[in-house]
């Protein structure tokens, strides 16, 4: 499966715009397996919980997907977990509390149990942005939770992918990083939730169905070709992928202040972005 993590849009002064939020979705939809509402590049940790329950209930979804949960504490994540559970979420991506993380200990795992008690837990690892790792102990102890099915790892490091197939976790497993997207796939990931799935869908949909078709070397040069993409928008987050869907005339909106509307590494994806579009990678 292939889920893009859809930007939440926002227009320049700051305000969520829930019709473009919605026009974004319907747009992507068709063209994935799935989405990824509220991940790290839906600046969930950006919104205010009523703007939170506004967005998700905006959309309308057809196909499975999940809401990220970056909260710190229990009783701030109840609410967001209630609203996923009635809008009919598969489930929810968490990532762990990182601002008291040196003290969190066993508390840690405890944290994701409680949540997994009320729907189905998948566990985030995206340390370039939480400043904290997901220990490796704590992924095999809470994948024997039967509420805690899956995982995004977006670190990179393929060696995590390594032990999660050698210690066969019930877990499905997802990339959050192109870069690496087809070495996680060979390491027994089922897919990818892509921050570049949002402008190349038919792409990265394209390789997975290589390589699990046995078209080994349609799929090396499809991540070959991919890897500009991949690289620089993990490089420029969510303001240069918000450019990056406006320059394609979808409404991406902005970025939330203070962060910036423009991103300097955009001129170097341009280029990317017309080969791609003369081949008819793109949205």
């Amino acid at each position: 499966m292939i889920l893009p993590p859809i930007p939440t849009p926002f227009d320049r002064e700051g305000r969520l715009d829930t019709g473009a939020f919605r026009e974004l979705a319907e747009a992507l939809e068709p063209l994935v397996d799935g989405l990824l509402i509220y991940g790290s590049n839906g600046e969930g940790v950006h919104l205010t919980p009523e703007e939170r329950r506004r967005g998700l209930f905006a959309l309308n979804p057809q196909k499975p997907f999940l809401v990220g949960l970056m909260e710190e504490t229990l009783p701030q994540a109840e609410r967001a977990l209630a609203e996923a559970k009635e809008r009919g979420a598969m489930g929810l991506l968490v990532t762990p509390p990182r601002y008291y993380h040196a003290s969190l200990g066993e508390g840690l795992v405890r944290y994701y149990q409680a949540l997994a008690e009320g729907m189905p837990v998948w566990l985030y690892h995206v340390p370039q942005n939480t400043k904290v790792d997901l220990p490796l102990p704590a992924v095999k102890a809470l994948a024997a939770h039967p509420g805690v099915v899956g995982l995004k790892d977006s670190s990179g490091d393929l060696g995590r992918f390594a032990f999660y197939q050698a210690e066969g976790l019930p877990l499905r497993v997802y990339t959050g990083h192109a870069p690496t997207f087809l070495g996680a796939l060979a390491l027994g990931a089922e897919g990818g939730i892509l921050a570049a799935a949002n402008l190349a869908p038919r792409a990265y949909r394209a390789l997975l169905s290589a390589f699990r078709e046995g078209r080994l070397g349609e799929a090396q040069a499809l991540q070959k070709r991919l890897y500009p993409l991949g690289a620089l928008l993990a490089q420029g987050g969510v303001p240069l992928l918000k450019q990056a869907l406006r320059h394609l005339g979808l409404p991406a909106g902005y970025p939330r202040p203070p962060y910036p509307a423009e991103s300097p590494l955009f001129p170097g994806l341009l280029p990317v972005l017309e080969a791609l579009k003369e081949e008819g990678w793109l949205l």
